[in-house]
């Protein structure tokens, strides 16, 4: 079974129904929708796709326990279970770059954010209280939520190990991916359970624009630990450039800054199906998610994904 992220830039809720409705009849297993301050609201969008499916899990990918706090969140996914009874998940993460250039908060406390976040929503729906001092419980059943997890630094991916469901590695550089892994296997130590691995290798599809891989390239390479981007000939200087350009709203000059090396780095050949598949196994991958980039182009990449799980069986 395949996922899909949710990648079209500020999806009105028409654009969020039609891609989830889009991966659903493609046979995709969840469909997931960034919370991204500058756009649309995605408790907005999450229920447009749930009221607009049937079958298909629905949940953000990712929420951060910054700019809501873990009472809205569970509120939330408790009002979403209504409209997607049994379909929901709660992606979780640290939250982009913005969250420090635009909203000015510091993010090194975010492993620990998104394990407090991750323990209230399991708390609640266990029927324990919404806030434990006054004893009051949310007035919303929250029905059992998985957790899918996703991160780069070190903290966030052993936290990840150790508490989420399911971990997602999102268009991680091919020469992070086995570090990444070992640390999600060092926080499942704690409870001696591997969640589930699932692998969104960023691919150059025909059917996908260069722009759209390219917008997703510049956020991974932010986002990547400070001594790849060393290697890709990235300094302090040209990331604090990228970040600049990209939070003022300049996407594709920040997709120009971007070396040659870090696409290299975080992009495949649409054709390597074969080394996909053999570097998932590597890693223990068990399903394999797309960007939905368009509703157009979903069923090429839902059909792309599935060929790649074949070789996992």
């Amino acid at each position: 079974m395949t996922g899909v992220i949710g990648h079209i830039a500020n999806p009105t809720m028409a654009d969020a129904a039609d891609l989830a409705v889009a991966a659903e009849r493609a046979g995709a297993r969840w469909v997931g929708f960034a919370d991204a301050f500058w756009w649309r609201d995605v408790w907005m969008l999450l229920a447009a796709a749930a009221d607009a499916t049937t079958q298909i899990e629905v949940g953000p990918a990712m929420t951060n326990a910054y700019l809501r706090h873990r009472f809205h969140t569970a509120s939330s996914l408790a009002t979403l279970h209504e409209v997607a009874p049994n379909r929901v998940f709660c992606g979780i993460a640290a939250g982009g770059s913005e969250i420090t250039a635009a909203a000015g908060l510091d993010r090194r406390d975010a492993a620990a954010r998104a394990r407090e976040l991750a323990a209230t929503i399991r708390a609640v729906a266990d029927g324990g209280a919404l806030d434990p001092a006054s004893g009051r419980t949310l007035d919303v059943s929250l029905p059992t939520t998985p957790i899918l997890m996703a991160g780069r630094g070190n903290q966030m991916l052993r936290t990840a190990g150790a508490v989420a469901d399911r971990v997602l590695l999102w268009a991680m550089p091919d020469a992070d991916l086995d570090r990444s892994v070992g640390l999600i296997t060092e926080g499942a130590g704690e409870r001696d359970e591997m969640p589930q691995l699932i692998w969104a290798p960023l691919v150059r599809h025909a059917c996908v624009a260069p722009a759209s891989l390219g917008h997703v390239a510049v956020y991974a390479a932010l986002n990547t630990r400070a001594e790849l981007r060393s290697e890709w000939g990235l300094d302090a200087e040209s990331v604090d450039e990228i970040r600049r350009t990209l939070v003022a709203g300049g996407t594709a000059a920040a997709i120009d800054l971007v070396p040659d090396a870090a696409l290299d780095d975080l992009t495949f050949a649409e054709d390597d199906i074969d080394k996909i598949a053999e570097r998932a196994r590597s890693l223990g991958v068990s399903e394999i998610a797309v960007p939905g980039f368009a509703v157009g182009t979903i069923d090429q990449q839902l059909g792309w994904a599935s060929a790649v799980e074949a070789q996992l069986l």
